[in-house]
């Protein structure tokens, strides 16, 4: 077994535009010798929705700083700091940062190979590819 170690500042971290203002941070991934999860920081600028989505794989989203309104299948809610989801794979939900400064959060995913299934087109593409744009 091939065993990885790695400290990522933050500042190190490889930049991703996302379109819309979006931002990703990846973290932990296959690239780095990830094997169980996938992980990484977005930036959410102020009144941006993230399209309504569902990915392959269960997803733990935490809020670092700003308030995101998430909207999970039917049910929504608006998180602060800390403040933190579940969400089952396939289950269609949505983000928009509702707070009046950036908000950065923290998200995980259970899978390596995880992928996003945008809900207004079904058109499904790997996570951080040239077609995970909004």
């Amino acid at each position: 077994m091939n065993q990885q170690t790695h400290f990522l500042p933050f500042d190190t971290l490889p930049v991703v535009p996302r379109g819309l203002g979006i931002v990703n941070y990846p973290i932990a991934s296959k690239k780095l010798g990830a094997r169980a999860f996938h992980t990484g920081i977005s930036e959410l600028p102020v009144g941006v929705p993230v399209p309504r989505h569902s990915h392959n794989a269960e997803e733990q989203v935490t809020i670092l700083q700003g308030k995101v309104k998430i909207r999970l299948g039917e049910r929504e809610q608006v998180c602060g700091r800390f403040d933190s989801t579940f969400i089952s794979a396939n289950v269609e939900h949505e983000l928009v940062n509702v707070g009046d400064e950036t908000a950065y959060v923290l998200v995980v995913y259970g899978s390596p190979d995880v992928n996003r299934t945008f809900a207004g087109t079904g058109e499904t593409v790997g996570i951080g590819s040239e077609g995970d744009r909004f």
